[in-house]
């Protein structure tokens, strides 16, 4: 008997458009976009065997407050249910002790606070994966080792928001050995053994380069430190950074990336190897790997989920504007025959 059928690496993304309170009020939770993505991902379960990984980007945190997060589950996909089901019980220990605290707090001062569960601002500053952005991946390896080091997301922190990165994917670089010698002659270290490390140090080489730009032009005409990282973030051309980034690429790819500013992107290879699709309404902006999956957990039709063309990079900076452009030639198509199994 053959090996059965396998496909590629699953992609979710989930971008909340308000704020969470706006989802407690409508829904009952402020972990909609979790629940949402949780629930793309499971729809996709047949896409990951090796491992799958959970990402969270938090808007506007104040300084000192942590806003970018990952979990990665070295499991099986069958363990899927088991992962977010444990994540959900974190939550509930979470509720329990704030409440603790806050009733010990009712007592001594007389002040009454709701419910954790019920509190989206204490539910964002306190559980981790409460957040605007949430990004999963289901991982099939198809380079580089197993294990939890190998799943996705991949991160890079700096104390720089606009020059933290978190990127995930599903693709295979063909020619990630001439990447890594061009890092090597710019005088980088990279990590040989897998392409999505090239990839991520790649975005975050040419991230470097636009944040120092935008600081010194910053600093120079008089911004107030304290200023620059909004002014950055505002300013910060992601699809230029993604241009000068894949210039060259080659092979099949969707990608997925998330700035630590709150700057979210996906983007699709020049031949439409891999899959991408996405639905927005006034309330989200989803992404995934199949079509079928948004239709189904968005409760939307198959006409109002659109296609990520080939060659272009959808983008949704950290204020909520919106734009796809090309960053590169579109090639001639070549959609990989396992996606259409």
């Amino acid at each position: 008997m053959s090996d059965p059928i396998r496909h590629e690496c699953g992609l979710a993304v989930v971008r909340l458009k308000k704020p969470l309170a706006y989802y407690q009020d409508t829904y009952g939770t402020a972990l909609h976009g979790f629940n949402l993505l949780a629930a793309l991902m499971a729809k996709q379960r047949n896409r990951g065997q090796d491992g799958i990984g959970i990402g969270c980007c938090k808007l506007d945190m104040p300084p000192g407050s942590p806003y970018l997060f990952r979990e990665r589950f070295d499991v099986s996909v069958d363990q899927m249910g088991e992962v977010f089901g444990s994540i959900r019980k974190d939550y509930k220990r979470i509720a329990r002790k704030i409440d603790g605290q806050r009733k010990e707090e009712r007592h001594e001062t007389g002040v009454e606070l709701p419910p954790f569960e019920e509190d989206p601002d204490a539910i964002k500053r306190e559980f981790e994966l409460a957040g605007e952005i949430n990004i999963g991946h289901l991982r099939y390896g198809t380079s580089g080792g197993l294990g939890k080091g190998c799943l996705h997301p991949y991160m890079r922190r700096s104390t720089w928001p606009t020059r933290s990165l978190m990127v995930m994917g599903n693709f295979n670089l063909t020619n990630s050995g001439e990447l890594n010698r061009v890092m090597m002659q710019r005088g980088q270290h990279p990590v040989f053994g897998t392409d999505t490390q090239s990839v991520l140090e790649e975005i975050g080489f040419q991230l470097d380069e636009a944040h120092t730009q935008l600081y010194h032009e910053l600093r120079d005409s008089g911004v107030p430190g304290p200023e620059i990282p909004k002014h950055i973030s505002d300013r910060l051309d992601v699809a230029e950074v993604i241009r000068k980034s894949a210039q060259i690429w080659d092979g099949g790819y969707a990608i997925v990336g998330v700035i630590g500013s709150g700057d979210l992107f996906v983007m699709r290879d020049p031949s439409g190897i891999r899959p991408c699709w996405y639905y927005e309404n006034d309330e989200v902006l989803a992404f995934a790997s199949e079509r079928v999956a948004l239709m189904s957990v968005l409760e939307v039709s198959e006409e109002e989920v659109q296609e990520l063309p080939p060659a272009h990079v959808a983008v949704m900076k950290s204020c909520g504007a919106f734009s796809i452009e090309k960053f590169t030639e579109v090639r001639e198509p070549k959609p990989c025959s396992f996606e259409r199994i």
